[in-house]
């Protein structure tokens, strides 16, 4: 009996040492990000929003820039509200708090891409290169949904 627990526990010990660490935590410094995702558009429309959720590891970072190859032109946008009116316009950055996560939401601050040459179709993958000024570039992919679906929840 004491040498099933003494394998158990030997085996279990060596499992916590060679696991890979948990993708949704990000490396110290880095960032990582998650439940990307955009709208399907319907044809003729040639601008798409990307939401997701950005988590800093032990040091802060901003996101200054986006591409991809489906659109001629990404930008960062944010929605404010003043009297009643809403208005969207580039801002040059999103700050990403250390230890800390922050999610680009509809009526919020967002991804757009624009200059579609073709509609987003729900169930397309479109790559994304975020760019940040500490982590430098990474790449993700957007889930395309519904117009009517619910958004991607972060991990």
């Amino acid at each position: 009996m004491k040498r099933r627990i003494s394998f158990a526990l030997l085996a279990l010990a060596i499992v916590r040492v060679v696991a890979p660490v948990d993708a949704a935590e990000p490396a110290p410094g880095n960032v990582s990000v998650s439940a990307a995702w955009a709208r399907a558009t319907p044809p003729g429309m040639t601008v798409a929003a990307v939401y997701l959720t950005l988590t800093a590891g032990s040091q802060a970072d901003r996101l200054v820039g986006a591409a991809t190859p489906r659109a001629a032109m990404a930008q960062i946008h944010v929605v404010s509200e003043t009297a009643g009116l809403a208005r969207m316009r580039p801002t040059a950055g999103v700050e990403v708090p250390a230890h800390s996560s922050v999610t680009l939401a509809p009526q919020g601050t967002h991804i757009m891409l624009m200059g579609l040459p073709r509609p987003l179709v729900a169930g397309e993958r479109v790559p994304l290169t975020l760019q940040f000024e500490r982590a430098g570039k990474v790449g993700v992919e957007v889930a395309v949904r519904a117009p009517d679906a619910a958004p991607l929840a972060a991990h």
